[in-house]
């Protein structure tokens, strides 16, 4: 098993396949999922009650995943857990021997989430960013006479504008400081935003301290291209690619060639390290868009 952040680290365009978690899976299915994932992909994300559904926790996926030297990031929010039991899943992800993160402050609830829940967001995405390198780096809750240490590769999220001539990318420098090694933004399929912002990343020289991934979602429906724009903030999703999977005979294969096209035209763009691709439908459509890519010239398409 490739460590993720060897590959990050590497010339190779990393891709990320993001599993489909639902109430009801046991572990065979999910071993299931990410098997056939991981012959495509070099790791597999664990979503973090995406949609505020529970779900499984994303370290007891992971603690599952493991012993199959499955590649696991898993992903931790703020707005779920106070403090104390961030603290107890950063330490157990390390128990396991998780070493890689995605930290971020989590989306606000669906306004028609029934029974209604409430935000916690005990701590800020950059302290929890702080607290995860803390444990990494030995400086918080560590006992010196335990060998059950991991280092973790951190990752946090942002979102990609087009930046105005005197945009700084301020954020994203406090979160290389509190010890973020990758970037992974939220989607952003307009390639031609994605190169303005990537350039001003470059210019900055933000990229010599963390490798950035795209997000590419892989829609099913023209209702769900429509559905993940109003619900995600900050992501771009243009109508033109919309209107492509309206106007489609096959939806879900019009779906898979546009996330297809997009990983190509990412594969170009200076200062993108990688993708990782998700969809809200069937989790087939995430392996077949990477095979359409050509990215992975070893695997049968």
């Amino acid at each position: 098993m490739k460590a993720f952040k060897e590959i990050l680290g590497s010339s190779e365009f990393a891709i990320t396949a993001e599993l489909s978690l639902t109430p009801t899976q046991d572990p065979p299915q999910l071993l299931a999922q990410a098997l056939a994932a991981t012959a495509v992909a070099d790791a597999v994300q664990i979503p973090d009650h995406r949609n505020a559904r529970p779900h499984i926790t994303p370290v007891a996926v992971a603690a599952h995943l493991l012993p199959h030297n499955i590649e696991t990031i898993v992903r931790m929010n703020c707005r779920d857990r106070n403090r104390i039991a961030i603290q107890s899943e950063l330490l157990s992800a390390r128990s396991f021997g998780i070493r890689n993160l995605l930290i971020s402050r989590g989306n606000d609830f669906p306004s028609d989430q029934m029974p209604p829940s409430s935000a916690v967001h005990d701590l800020t995405a950059i302290d929890l960013i702080r607290t995860a390198a803390a444990i990494r780096d030995g400086e918080a809750m560590a006992d010196e006479n335990s060998t059950n240490t991991v280092d973790f590769c951190i990752g946090a999220v942002a979102t990609a504008i087009k930046p105005k001539k005197d945009w700084q990318p301020e954020k994203l420098m406090a979160k290389a400081d509190a010890g973020a090694q990758f970037i992974q933004l939220q989607a952003c399929m307009n390639v031609e935003t994605l190169r303005s912002y990537l350039a001003r990343l470059v210019e900055t020289r933000l990229t010599w301290r963390f490798q950035v991934l795209a997000n590419v979602p892989v829609f099913h429906s023209a209702e769900a291209a429509r559905t993940f724009r109003r619900a995600t903030a900050g992501s771009v999703i243009p109508s033109s690619i919309v209107e492509r999977l309206r106007q489609a005979k096959d939806p879900e294969a019009e779906g898979v060639a546009i996330a297809a096209e997009t990983l190509r035209s990412l594969n170009d763009v200076p200062g993108v390290s990688g993708a990782n691709i998700y969809t809200a439908g069937d989790p087939a459509l995430i392996i077949a868009a990477i095979k359409a890519s050509g990215l992975r010239p070893d695997v049968d398409a």
